[in-house]
């Protein structure tokens, strides 16, 4: 499975007079909603969900653009699935598909576009997919590896968590950092005690290292 994006910038002018114009329609659609509603003889403040959705959005953006120094940008997300079978190929789209659901998003495979998609998931820099969505300066830098600092070492790495941006495991080995040393802070029931036991687990079953605790309560006799 490859992941691929085509970002592009768009002219920050060009952006806010875009945005300006679709409140425009939003506000005429509004009006004629309303208008519509007079003539039914009910409540004209009833507005469908999604006009107001959509205004309240466009809104939204428009302030984040004016104010909060943020820049529109025109996002192409294209996945390409590659199998040795047709049976496979099925499984592996229908499981990209289920996690993309996951996430309140949906895949649209390019039917009669694969030669398109194929090219443009290719490393030349080219899109030939027409389908874009729209996103802030701060949208697009949550996907990796723009501003996401990993940490994956091999060897005698051992698991400390999940990285809070890109979910990926965080596995560090401490002979090989700077500091080796370390402090597990958290609240009472937060899973420290849980997480020092997990620790020298790992470093009894993977390391020829002596294991020295200091527990005036008994905590970890059960352990050892």
């Amino acid at each position: 499975m490859l992941v691929n994006l085509h970002v592009q910038a768009i002219d920050q002018t060009e952006a806010i007079k875009t945005i300006k114009r679709k409140i425009t329609d939003l506000d005429a659609m509004k009006i004629q909603e309303q208008k519509k509603a007079v003539r039914s003889g009910y409540d004209m403040d009833i507005l469908p969900s999604d006009l107001a959705t959509y205004g309240e959005d466009a809104k939204k953006l428009l302030n984040k653009l004016q104010t909060r120094n943020e820049r529109l940008f025109m996002l192409t997300f294209l996945v390409l699935n590659v199998a040795d079978t047709k049976q496979k190929l099925g499984n592996d789209v229908f499981q990209a598909a289920g996690v993309a659901q996951k996430y309140n998003c949906s895949l649209v495979r390019l039917d009669y576009q694969q030669e398109q998609g194929l090219v443009s998931s290719l490393p030349l820099g080219i899109n030939q997919i027409k389908i874009q969505r729209s996103l802030t300066t701060s949208n697009v830098a949550v996907f990796v590896p723009f501003v996401t600092q990993e940490l994956f070492q091999s060897g005698a790495a051992m698991y400390y968590g999940i990285n809070a941006k890109s979910h990926n495991m965080i596995m560090l080995d401490r002979k090989q950092a700077r500091c080796p040393n370390g402090l597990k802070l958290g609240t009472p029931g937060s899973g420290k005690s849980m997480s020092c036991k997990s620790e020298i687990v790992s470093v009894f079953l993977t390391t020829a290292d002596d294991i020295f605790i200091s527990d005036p309560e008994a905590e970890y006799y059960p352990l050892v």
